[in-house]
């Protein structure tokens, strides 16, 4: 909302002309007139009912009978009248709601007294707070206002028709968009401002005006009309005549105007020069003329529908030439190159453009070589695209270009050498591209540069020692490379201003020639992943005291973690240093230090940990994700761990705990992921007490020495997607509950990804499917699975479990199941892997399986079942290997069916051929003989006219052989 920016800055300038003006009639005068006693009062009725949280109005009291030195107040020094009232809040519009701002605000409500001052002609009460009363009617009796300025004061209610009484009026100020939805303005009509034929700048953004049609007829003495988010109803052809010749900044962004086009009328205002239409749901191509505006400098386009640039065959490009800002984020130029959509500009001799944005508009194409004829541009926003092909060695060119951002792109080639003249450049954000080649040494040349983004895309080569010559520097982010080669002090030798280093995911060396090294910045983030750095722990990261982020995972360290680690980092929120080999470590040490740890987020996994797990972890109270898999702790279960409230992601997979599963973990508010296979944990599982809801989706106890049987307080776990207790000692029964299952029901719908630590993290797991481990992680909130394979559980599949209509994975195997296979499986219509082999099932499988369409593994093997495969494309794909060891018959199998559905073998057949005369072949040939016979002979016997063509066709038959 740049224009809204633009607004308070008019509204600014006209503030301080006014009290400059003021001022210097101050100093011209010589007469010393204090303020009139009956505009004291008024005032002081006015204060009583302002709240003061900040005491700003100290100053307005009776002992100080000059009113005209109060705070806020100036009064005419040749009348003694008051003039103006200035009483605005703070002015920032991220500050409204820190508690700092809130005591500066007025509160309260606006007394009437307020109309006795009836000279009034500055009022200035934006940026209050007056609990959605209405704007008062009686403000309309200050008829020599001027200036009049209520925004973001958190009126409510109707703005009073009143306000068209205030003839003198040159700048209205009523928005409301930053105050909440609780205080909302409406205007029922705009007839009243017909009465302001002196308004010049007028500012109604946020005021509801659904019903108003005729909002373009505004005072044809506007410079600038605001109606930003106003929801303004769609353009019809009556406001085609708009009488706004002396317009100059047009804002009516954030408002849906059902699709329509942009009216064409927009290019008659000569005197525009900025026009944002950002966000009103426009589509179709920009209107012929626009472009080519000649007072035109700012037009602001973006989020629209918008899908091309109508241009005049044989126009003069000269209009476009002065443009300034370009913004045409979020459309649909779907196919287009950015030479296609600017063609005019681009043919400029010399363009004016400063501002450059398409992101996430459709545009494919090159970069045009022309991009270096803006010589002017500063900020280029390509972002989110198609664009393809390499970066032109024209980028050069644009001495003053300071932001250049291109990535999510299909950009390849190398970064052109010329890339080293772009001396202003202070962002360069390339990642998600498919860039190439070496880094240029050049790039140590952009000595402004602050933020350098090559993430995510092929580069290869060594890291060019060269940008450790750039001093303003402070983000480096290079993770997700083809780099290799080896990294030195030298390459960081000036970068004094760095403070976040991402390299992960390249395959470099950091080579120090002493373990002395202090780098010569101050690191807050620093990911390092599969760097080498080891054997020893890096002694260099003992000064980075004010690290919050730090991955070092895969680095080859091979060490003990040393003492100063916590005192060093106490402000450490994200640690992960997996997959290293801290075989040495003492856990006690580590983990159990005194002081409270800071820590959201810890990943251990994979670093051949040992030793009992201790039971000290009430001092990591922030702890969200914990990830301690691959190792081999011992011990039981920390009841200090299973007790911590913030704790969402426990990751304990494969180590050597013992004991029992602590029931607070199953009764925890805050987990989302357990995971604890492949344990030795023993005892039966522990049964969540009470029923409040949890918001456990994933629990894996898979692989331990469980016993007992599967409790029916599960199923209070209703917010459970993956449930994985395969290859216990369980017995019993399937509890006829697991309906109580919303998201595998269907009953509530999931979101894509498992979000953790407040979004900062997405949820992942390894899950065992077809004899093999599968990591899910962005859509690991889709998936349902339900694996209690392995076990002694035994009695009926209930059939409640044909309720769990999105489950897509379905494990029951190797148990001792008896029954039947539920005839509604078939509603289970996503299942894509069903195992029940080897159990005890008995009678045959149910024909709803064969709506099953999206199932790609099947087991039903080693049982007990009889009678036909269903018949269909999905079933009969599957191998005999899926069927075996029942007594089936139909394909895939080579056995047959019989007429009743049995087995039907080769001796059976036989044995039925020489038991007698087949009476079925034999009336079959019977009775087709004699249809044959009569359906020839009875047209003959019943039809003289048949008899003689019949004779006659015969006849000529017979001459043809004898004459032959």
């Amino acid at each position: 909302m740049s224009s809204h920016s633009s607004s308070f800055s008019y509204l600014c300038f006209l503030t301080i002309f006014t009290f400059f003006h003021s001022s210097l009639s101050d100093q011209n005068s010589t007469s010393n007139i204090q303020c009139i006693g009956y505009e004291r009062t008024a005032l002081l009725e006015f204060k009583n009912d302002l709240f003061d949280g900040a005491n700003r109005l100290v100053s307005w009291n009776r002992s100080n009978a000059d009113c005209c030195i109060w705070f806020g107040i100036t009064c005419n020094n040749l009348t003694g009248h008051v003039s103006e009232i200035r009483l605005r809040g703070p002015d920032a519009m991220a500050d409204l709601e820190s508690q700092e701002a809130s005591v500066q605000r007025f509160g309260g409500k606006v007394n009437p007294s307020l109309q006795n001052l009836t000279s009034l002609e500055y009022l200035d009460l934006s940026c209050n707070d007056f609990g959605g009363n209405p704007i008062p009617t009686y403000i309309g009796y200050l008829r020599n206002l001027t200036y009049l300025n209520l925004t973001e004061s958190r009126f409510s209610g109707d703005v009073p028709s009143q306000l068209g009484d205030l003839s003198k009026l040159r700048v209205l100020g009523i928005r409301q968009l930053y105050s909440g939805d609780q205080y909302v303005q409406r205007v029922k009509s705009l007839q009243w401002l017909s009465g302001l034929s002196f308004l010049r700048h007028l500012d109604m953004s946020g005021v509801q005006l659904d019903g108003v049609f005729d909002w373009l007829q505004a005072p044809s003495t506007l410079v600038e009309l605001h109606l930003v988010y106003c929801g303004l109803p769609p353009i019809t052809p009556s406001l085609t005549m708009v009488n706004l010749t002396s317009l100059s900044v047009l804002d009516l962004s954030y408002n849906n105007f059902s699709t329509s086009l942009i009216p064409s009328w927009i290019t008659s205002l000569h005197s525009l020069v900025s026009l944002n239409l950002a966000n009103c749901n426009f589509n179709g191509p920009v209107p012929t003329g626009l472009m080519n505006m000649n007072s035109l400098t700012v037009l602001d386009l973006s989020n629209n529908q918008l899908t091309g640039i109508q241009e005049r065959r044989n126009s003069s490009t000269k209009s476009v030439c002065n443009l300034r800002e370009i913004n045409l984020d979020w459309n649909k130029f779907d196919g287009k190159s950015l030479l296609d959509v600017l063609t005019s500009l681009f043919e400029c001799e010399s363009s004016k453009l400063e501002s450059l944005r398409f992101a996430s508009s459709g545009l494919s194409g090159n970069l045009p070589l022309q991009l270096g004829k803006l010589k002017n541009l500063v900020h280029i926003d390509l972002n989110g695209n198609s664009i393809s092909g390499s970066i032109p060695d024209s980028i050069g060119n644009l001495s003053s270009l300071q932001t250049l951002e291109l990535g999510s792109n299909l950009i390849s080639g190398p970064i052109p050498d010329s890339i080293g003249r772009l001396s202003s450049l202070l962002s360069m954000y390339l990642p998600s591209n498919s860039i190439t080649g070496p880094l240029p040494e050049s790039l140590g040349k952009l000595s402004s540069l602050e933020l350098l983004d090559l993430s995510y895309n092929e580069i290869n080569g060594t890291l060019p020692q060269s940008i450790g010559n750039l001093t303003k520097l402070t983000q480096l982010i290079i993770e997700h490379n083809l780099l290799t080669g080896v990294v030195t002090e030298g390459h960081f030798a000036n970068l004094t201003s760095l403070v976040t280093l991402r390299g992960d995911a390249n395959m470099l060396r950091l080579e120090l020639p002493a373990d002395n090294w202090e780098p010569p910045f101050q690191l807050r983030i620093l990911t390092l992943n599969s760097w080498s750095l080891g054997p020893k722990f890096p002694s260099w990261l003992q000064n980075q005291t004010d690290l919050f982020i730090l991955y070092l995972d895969s680095t080859r360290i091979s060490d003990n973690i040393p003492s100063w680690f916590w005192s060093t980092f106490s402000g450490l929120q994200y640690l992960n240093i997996s997959d290293n080999n801290l075989s040495s470590v003492s856990l006690n040490d580590f983990l159990c230090s005194v002081e409270p740890k800071r820590i959201i987020y810890m990943h251990l996994g994979n670093t051949n940990l040992s030793g009992v797990l201790p039971d000290c972890w009430s001092n990591w109270e922030l702890l969200n994700i914990l990830n301690l898999q691959n190792n081999n702790l011992t011990g039981e279960f920390p009841t200090s761990l299973a007790n911590l409230s913030s704790l969402e992601s426990l990751n304990m997979h494969n180590n050597q705990l013992s004991g029992e599963v602590p029931v607070n973990l199953m009764n925890s508010k805050s987990l989302q992921i357990i995971d604890l296979s492949e344990n030795n944990f023993i005892g039966s599982i522990p049964t969540p007490i009470g029923g409040e809801a949890t918001v456990l989706k994933l629990l894996s106890l898979r692989s331990n020495k469980l016993n007992g049987e599967i409790p029916d307080e599960i199923c209070r776990l209703d917010s459970i997607q993956m449930l994985d207790l395969a290859d216990n000692n369980l017995s019993g029964r399937i509890p006829n509950c697991f309906n109580n299952f919303s998201v595998m029901t269907g009953k509530v719908t999931p979101n894509p990804t498992v979000e953790l630590a407040q979004q900062e993290f997405m949820g992942s797991a390894w899950l065992v499917m077809r004899g093999r481990v599968y990591g899910y992680g962005s859509i690991l909130g889709l998936v349902t699975y339900l694996d209690l394979s392995g076990n002694r559980l035994h009695r009926v599949i209930p059939s409640e479990i044909t309720q769990l209509v999105e489950l897509r994975f379905l494990n029951l195997s190797n148990n001792r199941l008896t029954g039947r296979i539920p005839e509604k499986i078939g509603d289970m219509k996503l299942l894509e892997l069903f195992d029940m082999s080897r159990n005890e099932l008995d009678g045959p499988i149910p024909s709803s399986m064969s709506k099953l369409s999206f199932l790609n593994l099947l087991n039903v093997s080693y049982n007990n079942l009889t009678g036909r495969i269903p018949s269909s494309t999905q079933f009969q794909s599957f191998q005999e290997s899926s069927f075996v060891g029942n007594q089936l018959c139909g394909a895939p199998l080579s056995l047959r069916c019989g007429g009743g559905g049995g087995v039907v073998n080769d001796r059976e057949e036989d044995k039925r051929s020489d038991d007698g005369p087949e009476w079925g072949l034999i009336t079959s040939i019977v009775v087709g003989f004699v249809v044959g016979f009569w359906v020839v002979v009875a047209p003959l016997v019943g039809s003289k006219s048949w008899r003689i063509k019949y004779y006659e066709y015969m006849y000529n038959i017979w001459c043809k052989f004898c004459g032959s």
